[in-house]
């Protein structure tokens, strides 16, 4: 037990399922911590005044960490210090390593105190409908939490080198560590320092992540950091790369705030009742949708390094197909389930009956786009692969101009449902444009098939739904789902019947996403069983 732990925590993982398998685990043990921390925040504070400060003291934090680390990490870094790996000696893609984390210690440093600074005039232009005590503890919080901005930038470093060494586990299992450090922040640093200690952990959640991926990282060979230097042929290169993708996240970032600003105005718990439906959502995203895209980005970074046209495109492939056979059953669960999970995860304390109603209308919305939202990912790691960083830029540019054009429409007519309609329309416009422009430099995709996975999953979906619906009356007319057990109960037994039912119906009609994810599992569980080919059966002949 012990050396199948070490293997797993230290040990490389070669194909693309089996990582997305290890990501997508940890990413579901990690949501299951974030759920733990939001039922506790929603309990404890309901949607209002403290939640709204809270979330919107994210936003410039999240920013700067936005535009500096992953513009660098996911546009440059990764296919830059791969490429080295590939093709140069080891000792310099860690010494490209060294350099980035020093140049990215300095650029945090001074971006961090900058904002620091300057936050009493920023913050009133992120949250103008706040007043107050309520501006001035955003303020406050907002500085505190630069500290896990500024712990984050140099665990992104970390992070990047494990995804480009192929060691997902340690990766993946950061963000747990992270929401741990809040969750003992709301409950052991709250009662002793008030909303401010949500603050703090925050703070002690960053230290986590980072102390754990530097474990692996300094192991690996990370272990020298040089006086910061823009000198360095890599390095200039990674900046050259991450320029556009900075670019395009700072829009990203600016539509975001204008849609908090927007929602800052609306009835108070907007903004708290956006954050919460946002981050449910999050949680099929993370587990299934963001994992494929991550464990494909190294694969397919290799690829396009060694002019393998065929293993780049059978990577991307069978990514999408796997992507759509977990994300649309996701997607329609939530719309059935939303009330359901909305008071199973949050309903509790302060959160009352009329916060659940506007939660579960708002995921409802999200969860419309949510096959957009986890395909995108995956064409933008695409284009980075292949060093094309500009291209998801202007896409992102029409995108986030398509959100703020709607935002600015419906937000007037339909409050906070039409902020989130808007962004779930602009999720699905740039996913669309950046599929084109991908099959218009790249060739054939395998649109054929990703068609034939999409209707084979749909069909199944609907098979699944109308098992579902009359699971969830029935309990619904036998309990009158007052206690938390109850919904518990109502909840569980849907999805179990939905599982069981989407998995039968993939399997009547021979589903090779579905073949091909046991045969991972299985192989890496008990270490047998052939190596899986990702999609290449699949992209014969397309």
């Amino acid at each position: 037990m012990i050396s199948f732990f070490r293997r797993l925590w230290n040990g490389e993982t070669e194909h693309v399922t089996t990582a997305a398998i290890i990501v997508s685990v940890a990413s579901l043990v990690a949501q299951l911590t974030a759920l733990v921390r939001e039922r506790m925040l929603a309990s404890t504070f309901g949607a209002g005044d403290v939640l709204d400060v809270y979330y919107a003291a994210f936003k410039i934090p999240d920013f700067l960490y936005n535009l500096v680390i992953l513009g660098a990490l996911s546009a440059a870094f990764i296919p830059v210090f791969t490429e080295y790996l590939v093709t140069k000696e080891k000792k310099a893609a860690w010494e490209l390593a060294g350099q980035v984390l020093s140049v990215i210690l300095v650029a945090m440093l001074v971006g961090c105190a900058a904002i620091f600074i300057a936050a009493p005039m920023i913050v009133p232009w992120i949250a103008p409908g706040f007043t107050g005590a309520k501006l001035a503890m955003t303020i406050q919080m907002t500085r505190i939490m630069l500290g896990s901005t500024f712990t984050l930038a140099l665990s992104a470093v970390m992070g990047g080198v494990l995804q480009s060494t192929r060691r997902f586990f340690v990766f993946s299992i950061a963000p747990v560590l992270y929401n741990v450090g809040i969750i003992l922040g709301a409950v052991c640093l709250v009662p002793l320092m008030g909303p401010i200690g949500l603050g703090v952990g925050v703070v002690l959640g960053a230290v986590f992540h980072f102390l754990v991926q530097a474990s692996v990282a300094i192991r690996l060979g990370l272990r020298r950091i040089p006086w910061p230097s823009l000198k360095p042929d890599g390095v200039r290169r990674i900046l050259k790369l991450m320029a556009p993708r900075t670019l395009g996240l700072a829009v990203t970032q600016i539509n975001l705030t204008i849609i908090l600003a927007l929602a800052s105005a609306l009835t108070a718990g907007s903004v708290a009742v956006l954050n919460f439906a946002m981050n449910l959502e999050s949680v099929p995203l993370s587990i299934f949708g963001i994992p494929f895209a991550l464990a494909a980005f190294p694969a397919m970074s290799r690829a396009f390094g060694r002019k393998d046209e065929k293993e780049f495109l059978d990577v991307f492939g069978g990514a999408v197909r796997k992507v759509i056979f977990f994300i649309v059953p996701s997607a329609i669960g939530f719309i059935i389930l939303r009330a359901q999970a909305v008071r199973l995860v949050l309903g509790d304390g302060r959160f009352d009956w009329t916060a659940t109603i506007r939660t579960a209308d708002a995921l409802a919305i999200f969860a419309l786009s949510l096959p957009a939202q986890s395909i995108t990912p995956l064409l933008s790691r695409a284009f980075y692969a292949m060093q094309k960083t500009w291209t998801p830029l202007w896409i992102g540019l029409i995108s986030e101009a398509t959100c703020a054009v709607f935002a600015f429409v419906l937000v007037r007519p339909f409050g906070l449902p039409g902020l989130i309609a808007a962004y779930s329309i602009a999720a699905w416009v740039g996913m669309v444009i950046s599929w084109i422009v991908l099959r218009a430099i790249r060739g054939k995709l395998g649109t054929r098939m990703v068609w034939i996975s999409f209707l084979r999953t749909l069909t199944a979906c609907f098979i699944m739904a109308g098992a579902i619906i009359p699971v969830r009356n029935f309990i619904g007319m036998v309990y009158p789902l007052e206690r938390v057990w109850q919904i518990a109960i109502q909840t569980v037994a849907s999805i179990a019947t939905g599982v069981v039912v989407f998995y039968l119906a993939m399997r009547m009609m021979k589903s090779p996403e579905l073949a091909e994810f046991q045969g991972a599992f299985i192989a890496k569980l008990f270490k047998r069983g052939p190596a899986v080919s990702e999609g290449a059966e699949a992209a014969r002949g397309v």
